[in-house]
């Protein structure tokens, strides 16, 4: 007996042995290149179904693995690849891990418009991304000049910080802001229509510290992975505290002024918390001279993530109240033919430096569109988004390959849009006819401050100022999406999601007429009919261009889409990914434009009805549209990627999409249905994926087709069928560990395919852009460093007739970095170094005549501006 328990316990000790030799441990730490352990890494043994996640402090453990040969990769967000060749033997490993930060890389992993998250070389769409170094390379004022940077994506950002126009690939602007473009922050919408009038995406977003990165989609399954966005998908993604860090800048303009503070810090906590919060508070009259400080406010942000073992949760909030300038078309000299114009300077009139704002023009007096009484609004306010929200995400690995993740955020979003806009310039008495024929003005015209001499400005040009004041009522959402996923084998998985979204609309449109002198500097001074004017404001309303401009606007969208995506290996080479969307909408309220009446309103209650107050246009009262709509569109998405090798890959995809339309954009029947729902886009790309020995290189060829009814752009109708062609490419290069190289160009054909303009280019789409952006850093530790950002484009049209050129431009932004100390660096930023002059938009094709040359209203960029920061990072 005791035999035979002797000879047991050989055995089970055996078995432990053999198991023990057959089954070992891979463990490790994973940290970044500066030392920090890196929370959240994934970490598998590539061809099998183990691996970790490694945990707060970087560590990872994968235990039971046999002998034999394998390849360990770490993949994390922001980061290179790690791959390296291991053999399990006879004993436990460890690997410690460094990963390199590279935005570029084709192994990062995006989030942006896929199914599901995957790298770059596997995913059969157009991506790119930047990282905080590109960011700061870019040394943007706005949103709209960062977008710049992003090939296939043309900004029109010249109109200060916010309210940019975009299109993407030849996809159109026909009604301002970006109606088939989508901008998210954290991965949900800042708008549900990117074209709001007044109310644009790019409005309610900042750029500061807090910005990790940002991911940018071209095409691709935009169509299925968002709302009203299937040209493309902007995504910036806030930093979360998973490595400890911060930073402090404070800046100061050289050459102009302002001031500003950014601040940001972030660090996990025990129990697998972490967090972050930073933002930024300004104050500066901006890159223009308009008389008073015009850009003032700031933003915060917060979040708070808690990770578990199969997955995390993060709440975070955002409190922006930030006002700043809009520059609209203004004055200039129009030089030469329109096929080769030169856009100048007017005597005293700088188109790089000035504005039509004014130390003088501070105030804009109209009825209120909600309840017709009495609006007076603060010029000064310019652009003021005001926005608190809050919101949350998660995600979690169920088990049994069962994933769930979803994103929910609420914003109470209001504020003001006001800036003056030229809507006529010529001499003194062209404009003195013009507003008097429009508004029954009498009187002579005369300075409407100090002595009230006669006016006689002494280039002898006046221009109508029609003053665009907006009150943001309630642009309040809330946007959802959750979804849940399953791999149903090592080769297939299915994805299945609900989008759901409410928008309020509720803004009011109380627009205004002044004269002005055309004058820079921010010392242009108001006319006044004498007698009939008050303080430069002839009329309550634009009669000039028929009283269009009172109105109101008070809906609700809510919407509900239901997706279902697939992902398939069909070889270990070729993938496969489908995507398809179904977008059920409603909307109702109300809609009233134009003045209901036009009577005499004793607008100072003096008991007596003066000139001005004699015809004022009002539209309180008014029922109004009544809006009562419901339509539903399919989208769907197909691409497959195939990968010629570990370091290439082609892709093609093709995509159906719609974009639905904003309440102020749109015609609506006395039945409450709009004329037009939505716009349709189909896409078709081809693209190529290469790592190179020192970077990487991305061209894509693509096709679109935009089907687009008529639209409302102001007082103007606007909307044709488009067509286009083209090609991006993209390259990231390191030449050494001193000098980098990031460039991209993107070339369209574009094509207007029906109506009167047929055959023509759309307006403001040049065939070429590009950017190019070399950088060297020297010293010990790299600690100094000089960069340059070229921003171009070839020429466009000012408008669909394809009369009048705009020209072709580049221009230049430099940044300089001085280490002082550890952590400590001064820097220096030029934006448009060589102060280019470079057109964006133009009204109409020329206003008049100024000697032997034209006036016409038209916005350049701005010119050149400095600034030198202090930023200490820690």
């Amino acid at each position: 007996m005791n035999a035979i328990k002797k000879s047991a316990f050989l055995l089970v000790l055996m078995l432990l042995s053999t198991s023990a030799i057959m089954a070992q441990s891979i463990s490790g730490n994973v940290k970044d290149e500066t030392g920090i352990p890196l929370p959240g890494v994934n970490v598998i043994l590539e061809g099998t179904t183990q691996g970790a996640v490694t945990d707060f402090d970087g560590n990872y453990t994968i235990d039971n693995v046999e002998k034999g040969d394998y390849k360990l990769a770490a993949t994390f967000l922001g980061y290179a690849k790690f791959v390296q060749n291991i053999t399990i033997q006879d004993a436990d490993i460890t690997i410690n891990i460094t990963m390199k930060e590279d935005a570029q890389s084709l192994d990062q992993v995006i989030v942006t418009g896929v199914v599901n998250p995957k790298s770059k070389i596997e995913s059969s769409v157009s991506v790119s991304t930047m990282d905080i170094k590109l960011i700061e390379q870019a040394s943007p004022r706005s949103t709209g000049e960062l977008f710049r940077n992003i090939p296939g994506i043309r900004a029109e950002s010249s109109g200060g910080e916010g309210n940019a126009n975009f299109n993407v690939r030849g996809v159109p602007i026909s009604s301002g802001g970006s109606r088939y473009f989508q901008i998210q922050e954290d991965g949900l919408p800042l708008n549900l229509f990117g074209d709001t009038s007044f109310g644009n995406a790019d409005n309610f977003l900042r750029i500061d510290s807090n910005v990790g990165r940002v991911e940018a989609i071209r095409g691709g399954s935009a169509s299925t992975q968002t709302s009203n966005g299937p040209a493309g998908i902007i995504n910036m993604i806030s930093k979360t505290g998973a490595t400890e860090g911060g930073s402090l800048g404070t800046t100061f303009g050289l050459d102009y002024q302002t001031s500003r503070l950014d601040f940001e810090y972030g660090a996990p906590l025990e129990n697998g918390l972490s967090y972050h919060f930073g933002g930024f508070i300004r104050t500066g009259e901006g890159p223009r001279e308009i008389g008073y400080q015009g850009n003032k406010g700031g933003q915060f942000k917060a979040n708070l993530t808690k990770r578990f073992d199969t997955g995390y949760v993060r709440v975070y909030a955002k409190l922006l109240n930030d006002r700043s300038v809009m520059y609209l078309p203004m004055p200039m000299l129009l030089e030469g033919n329109n096929d080769d114009p030169t856009y100048s300077n007017l005597p005293g009139f700088d188109i790089t430096s000035d504005s039509q704002h004014s130390a003088f023009l501070q105030q804009s007096a109209g009825t209120n569109p909600f309840d017709g009484g009495r609006h007076v609004n603060d010029v000064r306010n310019g652009n003021n988004p005001v926005s608190q929200s809050l919101g949350a995400e998660f995600s979690f690995d169920l088990g049994n390959d069962w994933k769930i993740a979803g994103k929910a955020r609420y914003s109470n979003n209001s504020g003001e849009w006001v800036s003056p806009f030229t809507a006529a310039v010529g001499t003194v008495e062209e404009i003195e006819t013009i507003a008097r024929d429009a508004s029954n003005a009498t009187g002579p015209l005369v300075y409407s401050d100090g002595d009230r001499e006669a006016f006689n400005p002494s280039n002898g040009l006046a221009q109508i100022i029609h003053m665009f004041d907006v009150t943001i009522d309630d642009l309040s959402n809330f946007f959802s999406d959750v979804k849940i996923s399953k791999k149903l084998s090592d080769n297939f998985g299915v994805t299945a999601g609900l989008f759901t979204a409410t928008q309020n609309t509720k803004i009011g449109w109380q627009w205004s007429s002044f004269i002005s002198e055309v004058k820079g500097g921010g010392e242009a001074r108001l006319v006044d009919f004498d007698g009939f004017s008050r303080n430069g404001q002839y009329s309550y309303g634009t009669p000039v261009w028929g009283n269009c401009c009172q109105r109101r606007y008070n809906t609700v969208h809510n919407v509900n889409s239901p997706y279902l995506g697939v992902d398939a290996a069909i070889t270990e080479k070729l993938n496969f990914d489908g995507s398809v969307r179904f977008e059920n909408v409603n909307v109702n309220g109300t809609i009233a434009s134009g003045p209901s009446s036009q009577d005499t309103f004793d607008y100072n209650g003096n008991g007596t009805i003066e000139g001005i107050e004699q015809v004022v246009p009002i539209i309180s009262g008014a029922a109004g549209q009544i809006i009562n709509d419901n339509y539903n569109f399919i989208s769907y998405s197909a691409g497959l990627n195939y990968k010629l090798n570990q370091g290439s890959a082609v892709f093609a995809r093709y995509s159906s999409g719609a974009s639905g339309r904003a309440a102020d954009r749109n015609n609506y029947g006395t039945d409450g249905r709009a004329d037009v729902q939505f716009d349709e886009v189909s896409q078709l790309e081809v693209g190529f994926k290469k790592r190179l020995n020192n970077g990487v290189l991305n061209l894509t060829g693509f096709m679109s087709n935009t089907d687009e009814g008529l639209s409302n752009e102001l007082n103007r109708s606007v909307g044709n069928p488009f067509k286009a062609i083209g090609l991006e490419a993209e390259t990231a290069l390191a030449f050494g560990d001193n000098f980098n190289f990031n460039g991209s160009f993107t070339w369209t054909k574009a094509e207007i395919d029906g109506g009167v303009n047929q055959g023509n280019k759309p307006r403001r789409q040049a065939d070429l852009v590009y950017n190019l952006s070399p950088s060297y850093n020297f010293g010990d530790n790299t600690q100094h460093g000089v960069a340059l950002s070229i921003l171009g484009t070839t020429k466009s049209f000012a408008q669909d007739d394809n009369d009048l050129v705009m020209p072709a431009y580049a221009y230049f932004n430099l940044i300089g970095r001085a280490g002082l100390t550890d952590g400590l660096s001064l820097v220096l930023s030029v934006n448009n170094l060589f102060d280019t002059v470079g057109i964006t938009e133009v009204e109409g094709n020329g206003d008049g005549a100024f000697g032997t040359n034209r006036l016409v209203r038209a916005r350049s960029i701005s010119g050149r501006s400095t600034t030198l920061a202090l930023q200490y990072k820690f």
